[in-house]
């Protein structure tokens, strides 16, 4: 098998935690499964911050955001319990058969956002959007019972800082979340933590033991010297082997959970018992194919939930 490039890595793992229409989707049992309008966050408001910018992965051309720079703005969003316009059901990446919720319930922005440049302090006109819940998991086998969040939201004059441009046009966001009250997904994110942990733990001691090994004075004779080269040899292909399998195990946790590089999880509780993912990502479609029919979509930046608000 090839050997992957760190650069496909953060790839597959972006992919996986954002855009969850291209991984195994599997239909939840009706006892799993919640809606946007029961258990969800109708009629809860949110508090957004969002950064505008090229991150790693993305097919936007090279010269949109090349010098790194970011533009940010705080974003304030109400998810309501009224449905959706037909005209916004039409996004095909809110309606897969996946779907929780049988239409689309209706997400309105509660302020224009603002951002500062070199001309002043810049104002960015939102058009309200709409939002459902799916159910994802990576394989048959998964526990996590993980489901996705999506919405989006209209931009129709975009907005400039520099090289970075927040297109005029529909701008998506894409996040994960888990039921904290169910039975099966109770404490699974301490569960995960504390794998990792073990996983992190074990490589640092093979680490260790390999690193005595190979440290170790050979024996003064030849025949002693050509015997432990060999059992040394074999001793660090063992090690080598369990390293790897232990990493596999680890990066498997770490795309599937969201844990920061301490271990914490990047997770803020909602209501009804809901985590959702502190971070996700946003991103705009294109079409691409002969025909304009391939819908492609490309990041543009990140958000972050920063806190939750109810109705007013």
């Amino acid at each position: 098998m090839p050997k992957r490039s760190k650069k496909s890595e953060h790839l597959m793992l972006m992919m996986h935690w954002f855009f969850p229409v291209i991984v195994l989707v599997v239909w939840c049992p009706p006892s799993n499964a919640f809606s946007a309008s029961s258990t969800g966050i109708a009629t809860v408001q949110a508090e957004l911050i969002v950064s505008v910018g090229r991150i790693p992965g993305t097919d936007m051309p090279p010269e949109w955001a090349a010098s790194g720079a970011k533009l940010g703005f705080q974003l304030d969003v109400k998810f309501t319990d009224e449905v959706a316009s037909h005209e916004m059901t039409k996004e095909h990446l809110m309606l897969k058969g996946d779907a929780l919720e049988p239409t689309l319930l209706s997400v309105e922005p509660l302020n224009n956002p603002t951002f500062i440049t070199n001309n002043g302090t810049q104002t960015i006109d939102v058009e309200g959007g709409a939002y459902g819940y799916y159910c994802q998991m990576e394989g048959l086998e998964s526990s996590s019972k993980q489901y996705a969040l999506r919405f989006f939201l209209d931009f129709p004059r975009g907005a400039m800082r520099n090289d970075v441009e927040l297109p005029a046009e529909r701008i998506f966001f894409l996040t994960s979340c888990w039921l904290s009250s169910s039975p099966e997904n109770n404490n699974e994110l301490d569960r995960a933590r504390k794998r990792k942990e073990q996983f992190e733990q074990e490589i640092e001691l093979i680490d260790a033991r390999t690193n005595k090994i190979r440290s170790q004075e050979l024996a003064s004779n030849i025949l002693g010297n050509v015997i432990q080269r060999a059992f040394n040899l074999r001793h660090l292909l063992v090690l080598a082997g369990r390293r790897n399998k232990l990493q596999g195990q680890l990066k498997e946790v770490e795309r599937e959970y969201p844990l920061d590089s301490s271990g914490s999880a990047g997770v803020i509780q909602g209501p009804n018992d809901v985590i959702y993912a502190k971070e996700g990502v946003i991103a705009v479609k294109r079409l691409k194919g002969a025909m304009g029919t391939q819908e492609e979509y490309c990041w543009v930046g990140t958000f972050a939930i920063h806190k939750f608000f109810g109705d007013n």
